[in-house]
């Protein structure tokens, strides 16, 4: 089951790249185009044939792994500042790449890395899983879930004013789709207190916040977009 919805995400995530592309090579709003590519690329290294190909070129000793966790902590820093700024919340914007938000991510990124190169990670294993288990395996798999996290939290508050806001149906849908994903990424957060017996709970939140993220960040592009040619086709009227 997670397995289809894996493939399901990335093929949803390929294809909002696709749709961006002449929209990127105009010049207008890049910043989509290059969130979306990113994500497809994060959501391609989590699933397992595609990532015990790539890791193998790189040593097959699961800096792939790492690669990973460095690009879903750079896809959601562009998210967040991203978000913040088209939902107009100074607040999280500011904690997100301020002085604290900055810190918080360089600090995380820094502690990444430590640990991944404090553990035997030879032979690839896609989300560590074959690995011996120890404090800084558990350690490292917390800091790739909380930087997540904490953009999360710094964007919730805009996006509840969003979703009770009297703006367009599809805007506070989408708006809603996507508070629903930065909700499970909060969940992921207490994954050390899901029992082994349910384990599989994990990555399916996982890809459930990845699909409902992607959904709701194309939804509000697309809301914008009708936004702005209804403003346009009303002013050549004019």
């Amino acid at each position: 089951m997670t397995t289809v919805l894996a493939w399901a995400t990335l093929s949803v995530c390929l294809i909002l790249t696709a749709i961006r592309i002449p929209s990127a090579i105009r010049g207008e709003n890049r910043m989509m185009f290059v969130l979306f590519a990113l994500i497809s690329l994060d959501i391609l290294l989590s699933i397992e044939g595609p990532y015990l190909l790539i890791d193998g070129w790189l040593g097959d000793f699961n800096v792939s792994n790492l690669l990973l966790r460095f690009l879903l902590y750079g896809t959601f820093l562009l998210m967040g500042i991203k978000v913040a700024r088209a939902f107009a919340s100074p607040g999280g914007e500011r904690a997100i790449r301020g002085p604290i938000g900055l810190a918080v991510l360089g600090v995380t990124a820094v502690l990444t890395a430590f640990f991944f190169f404090s553990m035997d990670t030879s032979d690839s294993t896609v989300g560590l899983n074959d690995l011996d288990p120890g404090p800084a395996l558990d350690i490292y798999a917390a800091l790739g879930r909380f930087y997540p996290g904490y953009v999360a939290v710094c964007l919730i508050p805009g996006m509840w004013r969003s979703v009770r806001g009297s703006g367009p149906v599809l805007l506070r849908a989408a708006s809603a789709t996507l508070l629903l994903g930065l909700g499970l990424l909060i969940v992921s957060q207490v994954f050390p207190l899901i029992p082994a017996s349910v384990g599989w709970l994990r990555p399916l939140i996982n890809y459930s916040a990845a699909l409902a993220s992607t959904l709701g960040l194309g939804g509000i592009w697309l809301s914008k977009a009708i936004a702005h040619r209804a403003s346009g086709a009303v002013t050549s009227t004019q």
